[in-house]
């Protein structure tokens, strides 16, 4: 096994000594938009899981800051700093440092709740809509930013000191600079979008102007003791954007400045580029962060995509970075340090970079998990021990009926799992195998080492009837036992040349060199990608007017940029009718009838539940739960959820 020796070496930033090499960056949870200590509680779990620092935020300093609030409490004055006593004492009191994000974004109001919130930026320009995120390309009208002016400029700078001195007065270890993600300091640094002729512009000192003398106000007012972070793009993912070597040239000059560490996110907010998703390669962009480490000697910190511990260790002992921020996998698995100092790799819950936490923040939720649904429930779903001992027999070794038994057994319960199948993973098996979608293998790789450890009985290639689970006498009988394809009423639907998109990923079935895809959800776009990087013409015919409509907004435009690129045509609005030996016979906004020739017509028009189990066992034990997709199909996150909850009942 490979001893994790650079990742648990301490280090220090400044004059701030961190235990070890991992850092959990902000992270939007909206926790705050409620009155309790939710999010205390899931800094606190963090903290007590052993990452070496915690960085919280997005902490405004400037009102509003952004159109919607990355959160309640902020910077900009003194009404958040009880609460922020609070998450730092989390934090502390569980053995971890903290830092508070200074966020400005470039959404302001300079008159405060007695003004009108405006865009601001260094100079007046209206961004190109062309390779840009569709939240931005969609919209009407582009406005420019205002440009500031030389005393606006003069007062977000006191403004972000006085942020700062607060952050001192909340307990915070260190401060961060937003420098990424299009903020405001972001834009000053960018000629495209910095057009000035004063001293805030016109070469990259100037352009830097606006953060160096920010940085020299924090140091006058509250000491040079106090350690800040930069966090700054490294290269910019937008047509405008600028490449390694000039930040190289940014780098340097903040090292000047006085920042004691670089924290490297290549991220703009108005990009099209994935950062965060799966599609995403594993350590993607520690490129970028060993780029910026050869110009300076403060300490670097890399992120994004950097999931496994063990690749946290290469990138350290290669040189590339010093710190290694593992966020995401710390809302997946809190105690992912300590799991890895104690060498207990196979008992890391992975992240899986499905982005749920993004789409609920972008949805205006309280941000979750798909496969820790204790995250931001510490509190409520804190697993003890059950007060009375149950027999419990899981039909269904999917996701939902895995963790039922984990939790279950984790309470003391005695847990029988039974699986039809030969393997554990139920749907999950197929939701790996269409391109990009591998890390799903990880959540059933989790779950099985958990049912081992745990000492669950799982019993492979068993589908007890409902007598001899009623013999077995178990006190609960827990439902898991998936969903099945729909199968459409139709004309021709059981020719030989129709296969459900099961079929199609699990190599049952076999397609011609044209297929069509009825169905434009997530599966169906999914398995006609599979299909495509297997050389054949695909077409996907969807009844509704969206394109992968269940996708939530980190991912569905992302998929969609894939599925053009590929060539695969996209149809909405086409209602299939009958099914031939050559093709499909669609109604076209239910007035016109078309024709697509097909030599393969894969379904994929959604799942219902397997559950017929469940009605024959009523009567015969005392207990019959339904979980996950066998009581209503949903995504992997509804399935362990439901899972979780159940087994906490029991």
């Amino acid at each position: 096994m490979m001893k994790l020796e650079e990742l648990f070496q301490p280090a220090k930033i400044g004059s701030l000594e961190i235990a070890n090499r991992i850092i959990m960056t902000a992270v939007t949870t909206r926790y705050d938009f409620e009155e309790s200590d939710r999010l205390s509680r899931f800094y606190a779990e963090r903290a007590k899981g052993g990452v070496g620092l915690i960085i919280t935020g997005a902490l405004q300093t400037i009102y509003p800051s952004r159109k919607t609030g990355a959160g309640r409490i902020n910077l900009y004055d003194d009404s958040g700093i009880p609460k922020l006593k609070e998450w730092v004492k989390a934090i502390h009191d569980n053995g971890s440092r903290a830092a508070a994000q200074l966020a400005t974004y470039n959404y302001w109001s300079k008159k405060g709740t007695e003004g009108t919130a405006e865009s601001v930026g260094p100079s007046s320009v209206v961004l190109p809509r062309e390779g840009i995120h569709p939240l931005y390309s969609l919209a009407e009208y582009l406005p420019p930013d205002r440009e500031l002016t030389l005393e606006e400029i003069g007062m977000i700078q006191e403004a972000v000191t006085a942020a700062a001195f607060r952050s001192r007065e909340a307990g915070f270890d260190a401060v961060e600079f937003q420098c990424s993600g299009g903020n405001l300091f972001h834009r000053f640094t960018n000629p495209f979008l910095n057009r000035r002729t004063d001293r805030y512009g016109g070469n990259v000192e100037n352009q830097m102007r606006f953060m160096t003398e920010s940085i020299a106000k924090i140091k006058k007012k509250v000491g040079e003791d106090l350690p800040i972070i930069c966090r700054i793009a490294g290269m910019d993912p937008v047509p405008w954007g600028m490449g390694i070597e000039y930040w190289q040239e940014i780098a340097a000059i903040l090292q000047k400045a006085g920042v004691h560490a670089l924290n490297i996110y290549p991220r703009w907010h108005e990009s099209r580029e994935p950062a965060v998703q799966m599609c995403v390669p594993r350590n993607a962009f520690v490129h970028v962060a060993e780029g910026i480490k050869k110009v300076v000697t403060i300490p670097v910190i890399t992120n994004a995509r950097i999931t496994d511990p063990r690749d946290a260790e290469q990138i350290l002992a290669a040189g590339k970075a010093d710190f290694v921020a593992m966020t995401r996998p710390l809302i997946a698995d809190p105690d992912l340090p300590s799991k890895a100092r104690e060498g207990r790799i196979d008992e890391i819950r992975f992240c899986t970079a499905c982005c749920r936490c993004y789409d609920d923040i972008f949805s205006d939720r309280f941000m979750s998990c798909s496969v820790n649904p204790q995250a931001g429930m510490e509190k409520e779903y804190a697993i003890q021990r059950a007060p009375k001992v149950k027999k419990v027999f899981i039909l269904g070794g999917g996701p939902a009926g895995m963790e039922a038994a984990r939790v279950a057994a984790l309470r003391g319960h005695r847990v029988t799992l039974f699986e039809a199948k030969d393997k554990l993973g139920g749907q999950l098996l197929y939701a790996a195998i269409p391109p990009y979608k591998e890390e799903w293998k990880t959540t059933i790789g989790y779950l099985t080492a958990q049912l081992e450890k745990l000492k669950v009985e799982v019993k492979l290639n068993e589908a007890p009837t409902a007598e001899e689970i009623a013999r077995g006498k178990p006190d609960v009988a827990i439902i898991a036992t998936g969903a099945i394809p729909h199968i459409l009423d139709l004309p021709g639907i059981k020719g030989p040349n129709v296969a459900t998109a099961i079929d199609v990923l699990a190599g049952r079935k076999q397609t011609g060199r044209n297929v069509v895809v009825v169905g434009g959800g997530s599966t169906g776009c999914e398995t006609a990608e599979f299909l495509a990087q297997k050389g054949k013409q695909v077409a996907i015919l969807e009844m509704l007017p969206r394109i992968g409509a269940d996708y939530g907004p980190a991912n569905r435009y992302v998929v969609i940029d894939r599925l053009v690129a590929a060539g695969i045509r996209l149809e909405t609005g086409v209602k299939a009718e009958a099914i031939t030996k050559t093709g499909v016979k669609v109604i076209r906004g239910g007035l016109y009838p078309e024709f697509f020739e097909a030599d393969t017509v894969v379904l994929s028009v959604g799942m219902v539940p397997d559950d017929e189990i469940a009605r024959t066992l009523e009567g015969r034990v005392s207990s019959v739960l339904k979980i996950g997709d066998a009581a209503k199909p949903a995504s992997v996150k509804e399935a362990m959820e439901s899972a979780f909850k159940i087994a906490m009942q029991i």
